[in-house]
């Protein structure tokens, strides 16, 4: 009997240590599974609620990590990349102008109707949709489908580097509300609504526009997934408009001198103008709208400069725009003298 204990002993001890090994892979398997489906990002989370779930969905991919971590670039400095990767190697030819005289050209913008994009005319009535929790996408696509052009916009929009997902291309308005979920499409058909048409005529200025554009978009999606409550739509709207006001700029200098086959003013004083005169033609922009009080006075804060406590918006779309150039791919560094 002595002898069987000594050799079943082993065999047991054994046994045990297996067993236990077992239990321990599937628990290590059940907690790693759950984290996986965690991180799993998932397009109708309600990041426009500002809730945790949502923010992580909108900083994933983000390499420069939590905005409340980083040190917010100023203005100047963001534009001066943007610019920088804009102009790239081109050869300035012809005048180049200071600061001061592109300035006058900018001083009247005023009296250039022509420069404030038209107001879309879906705009309240998607806003009212965007704003409603219960709206649901087939709902807000239902308006979206109104307009071809503005549906057009959209699939452009789903198609773009920030809200694309896998390699199949969208091309059915059904398929991206499929693929973006309510949230994703609440973000995507604002964007969708005010984005401009940016003629390539080869120019640095055309450039340069699509630059602050792509960098403007993906500061809106950043904003919205930042926003507090009913607040993230506004720090969207914000983002936007404000791009808007830094294409504008773009857009007098170069009817002013881009067409006459001069380059007007180079990358470092372009970026100047842009962070002196983007908010304050997002402003003129903003007016013509009729958009509320609280956008309008954040535009009033972006064009004072660097307040020492902006508002809560202003503070949004801050961290959204330096996390949104953190995600741009790189370019030459500006001049910073």
């Amino acid at each position: 009997m002595a002898g069987r204990t000594r050799t079943l002993g082993p065999a047991m001890g054994i046994a045990v240590l297996v067993a236990v090994l077992v239990a321990v892979a599937a628990g290590w398997l059940v907690v790693r599974g759950r984290r996986g489906a965690e991180a799993v990002p998932r397009m109708d989370r309600p990041g426009a609620a500002g809730t945790a779930a949502g923010h992580a969905a909108a900083a994933e991919d983000d390499p420069a990590g939590p905005a409340e971590e980083q040190d917010l670039l100023p203005e100047r400095a963001i534009f001066g990349r943007l610019c920088a990767a804009g102009f790239g190697d081109a050869a300035l030819e012809g005048t180049l102008l200071d600061e001061a005289t592109a300035g006058e050209a900018l001083e009247r913008i005023h009296a250039h109707p022509r420069y404030i994009p038209r107001r879309p005319a879906l705009l309240p009535q998607l806003t009212r949709a965007i704003n409603d929790p219960g709206a649901s996408a087939q709902s807000i696509a239902a308006i979206v489908a109104r307009d071809p052009a503005l549906a057009g916009n959209l699939l452009r929009v789903a198609n773009s580097v920030v809200y694309r997902r896998g390699g199949v291309p969208v091309e059915q308005l059904d398929r991206a509300v499929t693929l973006l979920g309510t949230e994703g499409l609440r973000q995507a058909v604002m964007v969708a609504l005010v984005q401009p048409v940016i003629g390539d005529d080869g120019t640095v200025y055309a450039r340069c526009a699509a630059r602050l554009w792509e960098h403007t978009a993906l500061s809106a999606r950043l904003a919205a997934g930042a926003g507090q409550g009913g607040d993230w739509h506004l720090a969207q709207l914000l983002a936007l408009v404000y791009g808007l006001g830094a294409l504008v700029v773009v857009q007098v200098l170069r009817d002013t001198w881009g067409r006459r086959g001069e380059h007007g003013v180079d990358a470092d004083t372009l970026a100047s103008l842009l962070a002196g005169w983007a908010a304050r033609c997002a402003l003129a922009i903003s007016a013509d709208w009729g958009l509320s009080g609280r956008v309008q006075q954040a535009l009033e804060e972006l064009a004072a400069g660097e307040a020492d406590a902006p508002g809560e918006l202003v503070r949004a779309v801050r961290h959204a725009r330096t996390r949104a150039l953190a995600r741009m791919p790189a370019g030459p560094e500006p001049d910073r003298a």
